[in-house]
């Protein structure tokens, strides 16, 4: 096969999910050639007087938290770095500060990728319809092909978050047919206190009557003279 010289692309950040991916392309997917194309997207405001303003940080907060940020990166440089020496593959790191969507699609352009290799958040349905999947949005604007690394970790997560959700419905299931017995068992047992409660009613009905009767009789009796 002949050797094609081509550069794939691979965000990457601190997460155990971009690593998962990295580990992915170099065992599975690379190939005599390519050259590999590291991203990390900084996700921070902008160093500058008005933007820690509007987002309501002090410059002095705003400039700590970047200071930290360059220091993380130089460790995930070389550890990137450390890894290419090893694998024998030829690559580099591109760090850039945005939104990360939009940073890979230009960068992967730049570049000429032939493909970009991204893994997950990891983000619950709720967190993602809020602040966007980066995944997603490759998949709809990159203009080359795009290879979604899910980490297992997550594979795992979500099976045992789908276990725990069919008990709580078995369980909310149980709880809802026993409270349906409950109502059942209370109505029944109304509708039999009601009958029994109308049953003896009629019978104190009855014995007034016959007492009227007998009241009746008996003042017949006293008025009617005897024959004697």
């Amino acid at each position: 096969m002949d050797k094609v010289d081509q550069n794939i692309l691979v965000a990457v950040d601190h997460s155990n999910q971009a690593e998962s991916a990295v580990k992915f392309y170099l065992e599975k997917v690379h190939r005599p050639g390519n050259k590999v194309v590291f991203v990390h997207c900084v996700e921070l405001p902008e160093l500058s007087i008005g933007r820690a303003k509007d987002s309501h940080m002090s410059p002095t907060v705003l400039a700590n938290m970047w200071k930290e940020e360059e220091a993380r990166t130089k460790v995930l440089e070389e550890k990137l770095t450390a890894l290419l020496k090893e694998k024998k593959v030829p690559g580099k790191l591109r760090t850039s500060a945005g939104k990360p969507g939009e940073l890979i699609c230009q960068i992967a352009e730049e570049e000429n990728a032939a493909m970009i290799i991204t893994g997950t958040r990891g983000m619950g349905k709720m967190r993602r319809t809020i602040l966007g999947s980066v995944s997603d949005y490759l998949v709809n604007h990159a203009s080359c092909p795009v290879m979604v690394c899910r980490d297992p970790s997550d594979v795992e997560r979500r099976r045992n978050l789908s276990g725990e959700l069919k008990k709580l419905r078995h369980a909310s299931g149980d709880s809802l047919n026993s409270f349906a017995a409950n109502l059942r068992q209370r109505f029944s047992s109304g509708n039999k206190s009601r009958s029994q409660s109308a049953s003896s009613d009629k019978d104190e009905a009855k014995k007034e009557k016959e007492k009227e009767n007998q009241e009746v009789k008996e003042n017949i009796e006293e008025e009617t003279p005897s024959n004697g």
